[in-house]
């Protein structure tokens, strides 16, 4: 009898070891870091942020921006290159939330605590000015800053806008992302009836689907090679008072891409042939995983509209 109690007491011991054990490993687990499925752009500055995280973990949600010039590395006219990074590349956390007992959580009106700006403020081919790059860096930890898990973003490799003939593509390559997505853009989605113009074309890839490796190189090219084809729209630079149609006051290429522990936007901006007469901010729905909590969103990686989006 004393030996059973002796292996029950002990088992028990175990038990509560291994589950003490487990609750302290788990934020580091690479699969338990928080994953970022949506987040909104309202004025062309960060609004909100969903994702999973450990059911009832802490999630901070950091994030840190330097430049790009855009362009294609295997171009040598049109060469791809980074500029400096903003705070000297020192990330800022501008959030936190708890996971609700599902693992989802939410940041919302970060725009009113910290103005973080997505989008170029001009199309500016060819100089820092014309791109934005943008690391959502979440952690999910057991109270503020104590036993966090770790973080890492995707890596932009390049991203690139071609324009000529009338038409705008985005080209461009990503690794380490377990979904991507890319867009060119001339104006937000303004419908699909008769007469409207298509002012956005983007093509999204998950690596986690049969037919990929998790994680994997992914390029959209325009030519040949590449994993996907790439986004292409004609640009609607004669918009008039008989056709007026909603414009950006330049043509935007887009690409993001997420993974466990930490997503990037990656934004470039080039300029029209033609002047407007009256422009829009840039509000956008950016979705990583199509099949979490849709909501009333449409199903795809990048939605942008005319109003707010939060």
């Amino acid at each position: 009898m004393s030996v059973r109690s002796t292996f029950v007491g002990t088992a028990a011991f175990l038990a509560v070891v291994g589950a003490l054990f487990g609750r302290a490993v788990t934020v580091h687990s690479v699969a338990y870091a928080p994953l970022i499925y949506r987040a909104t752009v309202n004025n062309n500055d960060l609004s909100s942020v969903e994702g999973l995280a450990p059911p009832g973990s802490f999630v901070e949600l950091w994030y840190r921006q330097r430049n790009f010039i855009e362009g294609n590395p295997s171009n040598p006219t049109d060469p791809f290159s980074w500029c400096s990074w903003k705070n000297k590349g020192t990330p800022v956390r501008i959030g936190w939330t708890w996971a609700d007992n599902t693992g989802v959580f939410r940041l919302k009106n970060l725009e009113q605590a910290t103005s973080v700006m997505l989008f170029p403020p001009k199309g500016a081919g060819g100089s820092c000015e014309g791109g934005i790059y943008t690391e959502l860096l979440p952690r999910a930890c057991d109270a503020p800053g104590v036993n966090c898990s770790a973080w890492g973003a995707p890596t932009l490799d390049w991203l690139n806008i071609v324009k000529g003939g009338g038409t705008a593509q985005a080209a461009g390559a990503e690794t380490g992302g377990e979904q991507a997505a890319i867009a060119i853009a001339d104006g937000p989605d303004t419908g699909t009836q008769w007469g409207d113009m298509t002012d956005v074309d983007q093509n999204s890839i998950d690596t986690t689907q049969a037919g990929f490796i998790v994680g994997q190189h992914v390029s959209w090219r325009c030519g040949a090679g590449g994993t996907a084809v790439c986004p292409s729209i004609a640009v609607h630079d004669a918009s008039t008072g008989l056709l007026a149609d909603a414009e950006y006051p330049f043509i935007l290429a887009t690409l993001q891409s997420h993974r466990h522990g930490g997503s990037f936007i990656a934004a470039a901006a080039a300029v029209r042939n033609q002047p407007l007469g009256f422009t829009v901010n840039v509000n956008v729905k950016f979705r990583g995983r199509l099949d979490v909590n849709l909501g009333c969103d449409r199903k795809q990686s990048f939605d942008f509209s005319r109003g707010l989006v939060s």
